[in-house]
């Protein structure tokens, strides 16, 4: 349940626009937020993108992502820093430097903020730093360079060597950087954060019972001798020499079996092509293939003294003087049986052999292996991917440590543009809620927020009495172009030299710079000054129009009645019965005589002039050109002072989507600060004026004043005249 403000004795209120705000000075009046009532913020609720700020920061506020940060999303973030700032500790508000100690460790959310904090410092290679500051927390390749300690599960030779930063305790160990290196050769790697290669859990499980299996099965014919070591040492050699001519010596015997069936077998001749004669482009070793390793014999043995096959002989005549095979041959002779039989007690050793769980081990003595399993090689590996896992818990709160130290540097600053709008109204800085600055017309406005809706914006910023300008602002190279349309607000100067299309600069507050140009306007009165001159400019306006209609028409008439006269004058009459003699239409002398008219009417004209002056006094000329103007423009001035007093800012804001409790006037001093034209440097300046360079010679200043006094001195007495009818 909310506080009511009088409830509260820690409070303070200032009067911003005409408003009681709350003040937010330090941390002590943050608490004062989550007890005001929400009817007595400035705002309850605001769109992100009319902000300009960190925007991870106020994705941190806006939790729903909406794109709105409402009331309840604000208290909820000041109610979470501060239930993780440690009660007395005095933080940096407004600084990207967080203190270490100045977290809260009694929460198990702020423990897990220091474990963070001290992870990432450690990374950083600055373990003992009593604080962190924003760039560092946002230093992800820096975060994650050590390999040893990034959260992800893997390690690689690099953690034990010279550049590991180690994190449990051991020290360095070249022979594990050595493990781990014929491990990723045997079993496979995968990468680390930082890019390298290296192993992780799962890998070194695989290795461990592959070289467990790998082992096993090694061992296996030192366990079963006569099963896997029937030749003892030879058996190896002695299997390799049998499996390499088993195929020969197979297809010897089938040979001397075919002869019963087939005795023309007995000296077999390779196949001839389809003429009959044998293929001369067959090669020697080509015939050599297809014939058996002897000649064949119907008894069904092979005799090693005997011919035999050139390609085999070397091989055969090894293979029938290995000692193992002395209980097999009679008089170097071997029958088809004793072959059967010699292929039947390798049997089991090449079943063995086949059987081998991968060869990649070979790489890797098995006396090696052995070591690694027994002497705890592998296990401190495994230790030391644990150890690593664990930082990951601990950099699960990465993020909640991003978002306390953006709190730290933006939350106040926030809430003064929120719950209050002091930043909004303190001419020393600028405000969240301003985007930029716009360059136009010799003067500075700094008010301009982008707006999407340019027909909804329009339609409730007029209620604020504000003058605002709507720009299309666009930056970028051609083809690719970015654009937003902003709305300025005028408050201080005149907009006399403001009108559609006109173009300007806009400098946005990350530094971009925007071409910019008026689409739209809202008018409005923007100062005293420009008020009280309205009606002369108003009247001004009047007299130039009327005049401009009046001798308009009189031109029009002339030249209407001359084009008459010249094309009556320039028709020849047909011809009738009794012409009468007719004076030309034209002729010189009814030119002289109009001209001499035309002269004595203007004779006439400032006779009646000068007489007319003569019955009236200069004070009463001034009291009638007095009263006409404030006839005319005195309603208009009060209309403008009025509304001048009446601008009211939350309209403003109101137009762009924010939730504003109370109207909140716009000064005249704080319109300076918001539309202002910046002074001269300190410089030295040249008086006279360039184009006074170009002035005729012989003309002083005080004759071209005098000049322009009588100037304007004939103009009134003429539209005095002319109104002296009427009145």
């Amino acid at each position: 349940m909310t506080t009511s403000t009088s409830e509260t004795s820690n409070m303070m209120f200032r009067r911003i626009g005409g408003a009681p705000q709350l003040a937010l000075r330090n941390i002590d009046d943050l608490a004062c937020v989550l007890e005001l009532d929400e009817a007595l913020w400035a705002v309850t609720g605001i769109a992100i993108d009319a902000l300009r700020t960190d925007r991870q920061f106020l994705d941190f506020i806006d939790d729903d992502h909406n794109g709105v940060i409402r009331a309840d999303e604000v208290k909820r973030a000041v109610a979470w820093f501060l239930a993780n700032i440690r009660p007395g500790s005095t933080p940096a508000l407004g600084s990207p430097d967080l203190c270490i100690d100045s977290i809260n460790v009694s929460t198990p959310e702020g423990a897990a903020l220091r474990a963070a904090a001290n992870v990432v410092l450690r990374n950083l290679g600055i373990p003992d730093s009593p604080t962190i500051n924003l760039a560092q927390i946002r230093d992800d390749d820096g975060i994650l360079s050590n390999a040893c300690c990034n959260g992800d599960g893997v390690i690689t030779p690099g953690c034990f060597t010279g550049d590991c930063r180690d994190i449990a305790g051991v020290p360095e160990d070249p022979h594990l950087a050595e493990i781990v290196g014929h491990i990723m050769k045997i079993t496979g790697s995968c990468k680390d954060l930082t890019g390298e290669e290296g192993i992780n859990r799962e890998i070194l499980d695989s290795f461990c019972a592959g070289a467990e299996k790998y082992i096993a099965w090694y061992e296996a014919p030192a366990n079963q001798p006569e099963l896997l070591r029937p030749y003892a040492e030879e058996t190896a050699n002695f299997s390799a020499m049998v499996e390499k001519l088993q195929d020969p010596i197979d297809r010897y015997f089938l040979h001397c079996a075919a002869l019963e069936f087939l005795p023309e077998l007995s000296r077999p001749v390779p196949a001839n092509d389809e003429t009959g004669d044998a293929s001369p482009a067959a090669s020697v070793r080509d015939l050599l293939e297809k014939l058996p390793v002897a000649t064949p014999r119907p008894d069904r043995i092979l005799d090693f003294s005997a011919p035999l096959n050139p390609l085999y002989e070397t091989e055969l005549r090894a293979f029938a003087a290995h000692p193992a095979m002395a209980e097999f041959l009679s008089g170097n002779k071997l029958s088809e049986a004793m072959w059967h039989r010699l292929s039947a007690s390798l049997a089991a050793y090449r079943e063995w052999k086949n059987s081998e769980p991968d060869k990649a081990f070979e790489a890797v003595e098995t006396a090696t292996l052995k070591q690694w399993l027994a002497d705890g090689s592998l296990e401190e590996l495994r230790r030391r991917i644990e150890e690593d896992l664990t930082v990951a818990t601990e950099l699960t709160a990465y993020h909640s440590l991003l978002k306390l130290t953006l709190y730290q540097q933006y939350l106040l600053e926030f809430l003064n543009n929120y719950v209050s709008l002091s930043e909004l109204f303190n001419p020393r800085g600028s405000s969240m809620l301003q985007t930029g600055k716009l360059v136009m017309d010799g003067r500075h406005y700094t008010f301009a927020t982008p707006i999407r809706n340019l027909a909804e914006h329009k339609r409730i910023a007029t209620m604020s009495d504000i003058c605002v300008l709507y720009i299309e602002a666009t930056t970028g190279k051609t083809g690719n172009l970015k654009t937003m349309t902003l709305a300025v607000a005028v408050t201080s100067g005149n907009i006399r030299n403001l009108f559609i299309g006109k173009h300007g600069i806009f400098f946005a507050a990350d530094g971009s710079v925007w071409d910019a140009r008026i689409i739209d306007l809202i008018q409005q009165p923007v100062s005293i000054s420009e008020a009280l001159k309205m009606p002369f400019f108003r009247f001004g306006e009047f007299i130039a129009r009327q005049a401009d209609r009046f001798f308009s028409t009189k031109s029009t008439e002339v030249q209407k009645t001359l084009e008459k006269n010249i094309t009556t004058g320039a028709i020849i009459p047909p011809p009738v019965a009794a012409p009468k003699p007719q004076t030309p239409a034209v002729s010189g002398s009814m030119m002289l005589m109009g001209g001499g008219i035309g002269i004595a009417a203007i004779g006439s004209a400032v006779a009646f002039i000068i007489k007319s002056l003569q019955n009236i006094s200069v004070l009463n000329v001034l009291t009638i050109l007095f009263g006409i103007i404030l006839i005319f423009g005195g309603p208009m001035v009060v209309i403008s002072l009025v509304k001048l007093y009446r601008r009211n800012i939350s309209r403003f804001l109101e137009a762009n989507a924010c939730a504003v409790n109370r109207p909140m006037r716009l000064s005249r001093k704080m319109g300076k600060v918001f539309t202002f034209a910046p002074p001269l440097p300190r410089a030295g300046l040249i008086k006279e004026d360039l184009v006074d360079l170009f002035r005729k010679p012989g003309v002083s200043k005080g004759v071209r004043f005098f000049q322009i006094v009588f100037l304007l001195l004939a103009v009134a007495a003429a539209a005095l005249c002319w109104l002296l009818p009427v009145l």
